[in-house]
């Protein structure tokens, strides 16, 4: 009985033991978790903190650059996109070890630098001109018909509107969630008709490029299986998009967020000002910008010389990895093969040679069409989205944010005064 006794207590013993050492290791995870996702938020913290400070001084590093790229291009930059590297420049604060064992590390000093390698993890940074995207939003520079007709073209451009046939018709061709049948005429009216400020439709024609209004807005909301009204109020957030009609999964994964993790991958925004960056621009949003006023033009309605462009486009981009355009009349004479020596399209024709298959036919632009697509189009940038996702151990933290630098937008009361070097938050999202 005593054997019985001691073997019963030891077994006893042993399964408390296993639970204690069970919920030991269980809240030690759990604790060990909590604090790499705590330290994952704050690498994560500091790399958008490191990525504000360095778009703040863009002004102090185009300086230095300036006489470089003048001897280059012929001119002074207008912009430098310091965001597109901003990765690749705070490498040594959020990935110390990874650049002490590259090459960078040794031409630079980095690994006999002092207060570098203290971290816990890595962080990285995407950064994006929110002004290279097709805004859907209503435009802060124009007003009334003019900007429903900005953002109707623009829109029907990138969705392939202007294409025949175009890659993107399946998506318009069957039923919604919500079953109705949504082509993109009508997707264009009804993201127009949720910010327009009145009650009545808005047509938009593609023949003539050209907005009517007139008779009631769609009450197709008041009919789906949870009812809303339309807003009549401008967009807050990129999601909110998904509250339009003929918005589905498709059509979101194709042009509003087809990589969540990559903002440079969308071809939508809300925070634009109707104007594009012909400099951090998509070729494909470039052309579809310019077809907008030059439909006839064999640019645009010839497939070929439309291929033709955003290949040599993106080949000049492979090319010279600096802001080529410093004014929108610059991408004209590029359109129309004009310009110096020092200017694109001759540049391009002096390395490729003159009858080289992937250079496009110049066009002419008509007189009344140049005033119209120079408003189209800016070289800088003061809205920019701000991705910065910071690891350590297994925990993953991303921080999203949308962020305005533009010098003459002051913040509302009641912190009214002038804009803050850092610049403001439009958006600011933890995942």
């Amino acid at each position: 009985m005593a054997l019985v006794i001691v073997m019963t207590t030891i077994t006893l013993l042993t399964l408390l033991l296993v639970d204690i050492q069970g919920m030991t290791t269980t809240s030690f995870l759990v604790a060990r978790n909590h604090r790499d996702r705590i330290q994952a938020e704050y690498m994560a913290k500091s790399g958008l903190n490191l990525t504000r400070l360095l778009v703040a001084n863009e002004p102090a590093i185009r300086q230095l650059i300036s006489p470089i790229y003048q001897a280059m291009v012929g001119r002074p930059p207008h912009q430098l996109p310091v965001w597109r590297y901003a990765d690749a420049v705070l490498r040594p604060f959020c990935d110390y070890e990874g650049t002490q064992s590259s090459s960078i590390g040794s031409d630079f000093g980095w690994d006999t630098s002092q207060g570098l390698g203290k971290t816990p993890g890595t962080c990285s940074v995407v950064g994006v001109a929110e002004n290279s995207k097709v805004n859907v939003n209503s435009p802060l520079i124009r007003g009334g018909l003019e900007a429903r007709v900005s953002v109707a073209t623009q829109t029907f451009g990138v969705m392939g509107g202007y294409q025949t046939p175009s890659p993107y018709d399946p998506l318009f061709d069957g039923l919604d969630a919500d079953e109705q049948r949504t082509d993109r005429l009508d997707v264009i009216s009804a993201l127009i008709d949720w910010w327009d400020q009145d009650t009545e439709k808005t047509t938009f024609d593609p023949g003539s490029n050209q907005v009517t209004v007139g008779g009631a807005e769609d009450s197709i909301y008041t009919s789906f299986r949870d009812p809303y009204a339309i807003k009549n109020a401008p967009f807050d957030t990129l999601e909110e998009i998904r509250l339009i009609r003929g918005v589905t999964d498709e059509f979101w994964d194709t042009f509003v967020e087809p990589d969540s993790t990559n903002p440079d991958s969308r071809k939508l925004t809300i925070y634009g000002s109707g104007s594009v960056n012909l400099n951090d621009t998509p070729p494909e949003v470039v052309l579809a910008t310019v077809c907008n006023y030059l439909q006839d033009q064999p640019l645009c309605s010839n497939p070929t010389e439309s291929s033709k462009f955003i290949q040599l486009m993106s080949t000049a981009r492979s090319l010279f990895p600096f802001p080529f355009f410093t004014r929108s009349s610059d991408l004209l004479n590029f359109i129309e093969g004009k310009g110096g020596g020092r200017d694109l399209y001759p540049t391009l024709v002096s390395f490729l040679g003159e009858e080289h298959p992937l250079l496009f036919t110049p066009v002419e632009i008509p007189d009344d069409m140049r005033s119209k697509l120079d408003l189209a189009f800016v070289a800088a940038a003061r809205i920019i989205a701000i991705h910065s996702t910071g690891r350590v151990g297994n925990a993953v933290v991303r921080i999203r944010t949308v962020m305005n630098f533009h010098d003459r937008w002051s913040p509302p009361p009641p912190n009214a005064g002038s804009m803050p070097p850092l610049g403001i938050f439009h958006y600011y999202r933890i995942d």
